[in-house]
């Protein structure tokens, strides 16, 4: 071996090692990114059974300090309103075997949204607007 190619193979296995995360790195990363919605207020249903039945239909109401989100499940979206009314966006997260799959939507300016397609299990929505803490509601399902 030259005195290049070992040089060569030096460096290469310098970027290699370089190149490699270590296992704290990542659980520290992973640990960040749970607190990242530590600010958020939990909105929870103010009724005392899980869901209002409504013939074929589900109807929640969830607060968190002075925001109300009305929400109802149709037969092939979640529509709701959210109040004091305001423009935003509105995020719905599902439980997948321990990863999450989001669909968002935006929130019209008189607080209505539409999340489609319906979730399956376990699902939870998060709700941001200019003004205030973003919202995040229990786990729900239909």
């Amino acid at each position: 071996m030259t005195g290049d190619d070992r040089l060569l193979a030096d460096l290469g296995a310098a970027v290699t090692e370089a190149a490699r995360v270590p296992e704290s790195f990542r659980a520290a990363g992973r640990a960040a990114f749970a607190w990242r919605s530590v600010d958020a207020e939990l909105a929870t249903i103010t009724e005392p059974a899980a869901a209002l039945m409504r013939g074929s239909e589900r109807v929640w109401t969830l607060r968190a300090g002075d925001v109300t989100i009305e929400l109802e499940a149709t037969d092939d979206a979640l529509v709701g309103q959210v109040a004091p009314p305001g423009p935003g966006s509105i995020e719905l997260t599902t439980r997948d075997g321990g990863t999450g799959t989001a669909v968002a939507a935006p929130v019209d300016e008189l607080g209505w949204f539409a999340l489609r397609p319906l979730p399956a299990g376990l699902f939870r929505l998060r709700l941001t607007r200019s003004i205030g803490s973003p919202v995040v509601t229990e786990w729900l399902t239909l």
